[in-house]
């Protein structure tokens, strides 16, 4: 992928420079945008589900009913740690 340039505020550049900085350990600018827009995109998804849950209410313990079943279908028959012992 190449780069390319966007125009920010210098404000704004220096917000990221110091959220960068500061709060994710000194990375890029480039990491930091990555990463602030995946926490956005999980914000997005949590209160996608908080509708969910609150608007049908039937519809959201099936969909934990089916997590769960699916959940209990991939775990693994025994556990590892019981054969050794």
């Amino acid at each position: 992928m190449g780069s390319v340039m966007i125009r920010v505020d210098e404000s704004t550049r220096d917000d990221l420079t110091r959220v960068a900085s500061e709060d994710l350990g000194g990375v890029s600018a480039d990491e930091a945008i990555r990463r602030l827009l995946a926490e956005h995109w999980q914000m997005k998804a949590i209160a996608a589900l908080d509708t969910y849950r609150a608007t049908d209410p039937e519809g959201w313990a099936e969909y934990v009913a089916e997590a769960d079943r699916e959940d209990r279908a991939s775990a693994p028959a025994a556990d590892a740690w019981d054969e050794a012992a």
